[in-house]
């Protein structure tokens, strides 16, 4: 669609809202506005269905009480956005960024046109999409796809998530009070702390699945199976071996190296255990299992994390300043206000030498990873793979992304799909309609 025909239609539109006898309702229905910036735009009751918003910004964006049947908004940026009560019941939101956006009421069902192509899935898809603190209070989500999503925080109160395919989701801390999950896919998803107090489980399946620390008073589990749950280990639960090391590194740090020894946990497996707020600053965790281990708030200044498999893992917070992260696996890793900062390297009475020890993520996986709001300054990423990684308002400045692998990038102006957008940061962003 033509800027001009669309600003033209807004301003028409924006006329229809405000009572004006000149407004007209605006009828984007079938229309390309893909890659546009539309953010903070007032959509409020419009005719969108079948419209192609694909890789649009539309942050801040009032969507609400719309038609938005089959409409696609695959890797669109709708963080903060309004779709209060609106129909998109078989939307495309594959990769959607929807970050404390409001999904109050939304209807987000199936939805196939009368005569449509009889292979077509008709399920709304969520696959990949971010979720995080957004509202889906009441909102009916059956059948929907939203396997690999991130909805961490969200509020999903009475929601209707019948048969929804939510397996490998990280639905850590999300309220799912009342909500009605009979017959969903839960495998493999992350329930850690999750509110499921009064939800219907009957027939849910939950293979490995984490549901450590969840809140399941009064839920109704009739034929949900919790026999193969992965529950998050305590450090008491850990071989003597590792329970030595880790004791021995306590000892090492707060004697500033004069008791006890440096940590070597070298090829150990400390999958799925909670280590939130240790000290591994200078430790070796070089080949380590770190996957699905809550590691928030952790510090690991220059510890070598050289092919260490993270992926799942919780670092949101964590200090990784001049930290060894060469070929490791951070797959849909939490890296959110994470410091991957160049760290100072001292003389040993304690000055400065004025030099710096960047972070190494050369050829480490980051796809899927939030590292949003993360501090990577002068990080190493070359060859690194950020496929489908959040790095929206993370600070990448003198950063190296050399031969990095770049696809569905989100940054806090669209979407990256090449080194040089990640280098030039967007800074254009796409285009708006005046």
């Amino acid at each position: 669609m033509a800027i001009a025909a669309l600003a033209m239609m807004l301003s028409r539109h924006k006329a229809f809202l405000e009572g004006n006898p000149d407004g007209v309702r605006a009828d984007l229905s079938g229309e390309d506005v893909s890659g546009l910036n539309l953010e903070g735009i007032n959509l409020c009751s419009v005719l969108a269905a079948a419209c192609n918003f694909s890789r649009s910004l539309l942050v801040n964006a009032n969507i609400s009480n719309a038609d938005l049947f089959r409409a696609n908004f695959e890797y669109s940026n709708l963080s903060r956005s309004n779709l209060s009560r609106s129909d998109l019941k078989g939307a495309r939101l594959h990769g959607a960024k929807l970050t404390e956006a409001n999904l109050s009421e939304a209807d987000l069902r199936a939805g196939r046109y009368l005569q449509g192509n009889s292979d077509d899935d008709p399920r709304t898809d969520l696959t990949n999409a971010r979720l995080d603190r957004a509202n889906l209070t009441k909102a009916n989500l059956t059948q929907a796809r939203m396997n690999a999503s991130s909805a961490t925080g969200a509020t999903m109160k009475q929601a209707v998530l019948v048969e929804t395919d939510l397996s490998e989701s990280n639905l850590a801390d999300a309220d799912f009070s009342d909500a009605d999950l009979s017959g969903a896919n839960l495998a493999g998803a992350n329930l850690s702390g999750a509110n499921l107090s009064g939800a219907a489980l009957e027939g849910a399946n939950l293979k490995g699945a984490r549901l450590s620390g969840a809140h399941l008073e009064k839920a109704k589990l009739g034929g949900a199976n919790l026999d193969d749950i992965v529950e998050t280990k305590q450090t008491s639960d850990l071989p003597l071996d590792i329970r030595t090391v880790l004791r021995e590194h306590e000892a090492w740090i707060e004697s500033n190296g004069q008791r006890g020894r440096r940590g070597d946990f070298h090829g150990c497996d400390l999958s799925d255990v909670n280590l939130e707020r240790m000290n591994f600053n200078g430790a070796n965790l070089s080949g380590a299992n770190l996957s699905g281990a809550v590691l928030a708030y952790c510090q690991f200044l220059l510890a070598d994390l050289s092919d260490a498999n993270l992926s799942h893992a919780n670092l949101y917070m964590a200090d990784l300043m001049g930290a060894n992260l060469k070929g490791a696996n951070l797959y849909r890793a939490s890296l959110r206000f994470a410091n991957l900062g160049p760290a100072t390297i001292w003389r040993p009475g304690g000055s400065a030498t004025g030099r710096m020890w960047a972070v190494n993520l050369e050829g480490a996986n980051l796809s899927y990873a939030d590292a949003s709001e993360a501090n990577m300054k002068e990080a190493n990423l070359r060859g690194a793979n950020l496929t489908g990684a959040d790095i929206t308002a993370t600070d990448l400045e003198e950063a190296n992304f050399l031969n990095s692998t770049v696809k569905d990038t989100v940054m806090s102006t669209g979407i990256a799909q090449s080194e040089d957008d990640l280098r030039n940061g967007l800074h254009q962003g796409p285009r708006k309609p005046r």
